[in-house]
């Protein structure tokens, strides 16, 4: 490390409030909501880790500089996913943040004491993209990770919610299905349900369809091999809201319901099951 390299990083330090200032000002040109006083100070101090991130780069060896902006991107990446901040408006505030602090590197170059080269601004500039290029190609990559997994985590209980198991009194249960049923809910539903049952220690479960728009041979032979999982973990499925279409596909298919119970309503399959 060079004594310049030191002193620029001293002057960055120094500066940082400056350069936060200065990206602040931008950011609120291209975006109103940066300069509302409560998001200020958590911007400033987001905004003050950065630059003291891109900065390591002059003061310490590649592998300590990249360390540490990989766990900075990390965690900022998070933070904004957590927010649902849009990534394109992440990567416009580190443009303008690289504006920003190029544009204080080269006031320390105007005000410097020792001479400084052509070839020791070119390297500077060097640093500081690669710099930049680094935390804004980790970030990304974080973001899309959390943001995967926070979608993923949604759609989980979202799904399970979806297809909930109701217990009524003790040992019954009743699952209202609810909207359409594809073949990869279906799967969730036969899983989901029989995690539920056993949980809740049933005995009977209603299942009722009722609210149930479209049901296609997949779904229909997915409902049988429900029924049969139910039947081998000690719980009678009894069905309720199944429609004449469904009755028809079952058919069509070659499933026999003749095993299984079921009504036209919910009401009448407790009613006879009371």
């Amino acid at each position: 490390m060079s004594h310049l390299n030191k002193e620029l990083f001293d002057f960055i330090m120094t500066n940082k409030s400056e350069i936060t200032d200065a990206w602040l000002t931008q950011q609120s040109k291209d975006n109103p909501t940066y300069s509302l006083p409560q998001n200020n100070t958590y911007l400033r101090d987001e905004n003050g880790a950065l630059i003291e991130a891109i900065s390591s780069v002059y003061i310490r060896d590649q592998y300590e500089y990249l360390e540490y902006i990989n766990t900075r991107s990390a965690v900022v990446a998070e933070k904004r996913a957590k927010e649902k901040f849009p990534l394109y408006e992440s990567i416009r505030s580190f443009r303008n943040v690289r504006i920003a602090y190029w544009a204080f590197v080269q006031k320390f170059i105007q005000q410097s004491t020792t001479p400084v080269t052509g070839k020791q601004v070119a390297e500077w500039s060097n640093l500081m993209n690669t710099a930049f290029d680094h935390i804004i190609e980790n970030f990304a990559k974080y973001h899309h990770i959390y943001t995967a997994n926070l979608l993923a985590t949604q759609q989980a209980l979202i799904t399970e919610l979806s297809s909930p198991v109701i217990p009524i009194k003790e040992g019954i249960g009743v699952l209202p299905l609810v909207g359409n049923i594809d073949t990869e809910r279906a799967s969730i539903i036969l899983e989901t349900t029989l995690q539920q049952s056993s949980a809740k220690k049933l005995s009977t479960l209603f299942i009722d369809l009722s609210a149930v728009p479209v049901l296609d041979t997949m779904v229909a032979q997915q409902l049988y091999q429900l029924h049969s999982a139910l039947k081998l973990i000690g719980v009678h499925a009894i069905f309720s809201g199944i429609r004449p279409e469904l009755a028809q596909t079952a058919v069509s298919l070659g499933i026999n319901f003749a095993d299984m119970q079921s009504y036209s309503t919910l009401m009448y399959a407790l009613k006879a099951n009371s």
